[in-house]
């Protein structure tokens, strides 16, 4: 998947990581810090599944991974769940959220 990109913030980044996550049903956040994210999420059978966000300075991206602990097939799952946290920060800037002001 592709990664996230950061725009030289990845605090600000993490931040709105975290909010988009955090308010995601059947997820819970297991570690957050200024450059990193790890959340489990349980499916609608009960799987749970690891989803996490690094920060890369020398790329100035957060990369992803969304994968099942169990099995090797999840349907789309794990994609279609990090699709649409790149989407719900798409839509937060396109509405014009405030960002911070790089000096």
């Amino acid at each position: 998947m592709a990664p996230f990109p950061a725009s030289g913030d990845p605090v600000n980044l993490f931040r709105r990581l975290r909010a988009v996550v955090a308010a995601m049903p059947r997820t819970r956040i297991v570690t957050a810090t200024d450059d990193y994210l790890h959340a489990v999420c349980r499916t609608r059978l009960g799987f749970r599944d690891d989803l996490e966000f690094r920060w890369c300075p020398s790329e100035d991206v957060a990369h992803v991974a969304s994968a099942s602990r169990i099995g090797l097939f999840d349907f789309g799952v794990n994609r279609r769940r990090v699709e649409r946290v790149r989407r719900k920060l798409e839509a937060e800037v396109s509405r014009g959220c405030p960002r911070p002001m790089r000096t």
